[in-house]
């Protein structure tokens, strides 16, 4: 094997690693999408529960 087929093997190697940690990168990015979503709605959960307490606004 020569030196520029060695290189574009090298090369070939490199650009999958790269596309298999694109596609990593991006699962953990949905998945952060997904963590900030569900944060977000419990924040508005706990101020609503918040508000409705500090209101005596709770119906039982």
């Amino acid at each position: 094997m020569n030196t520029d087929e060695r290189m574009l093997e090298v090369l070939q190697q490199t650009l999958t690693r790269i596309e298999e940690l694109n596609a990593r990168l991006g699962h953990i990015e949905k998945d952060l999408t997904s963590i900030d979503k569900y944060q977000t709605n419990m924040d508005h959960y706990a101020r609503a529960i918040e508000a409705a307490t500090e209101n005596n606004n709770i119906m039982g």
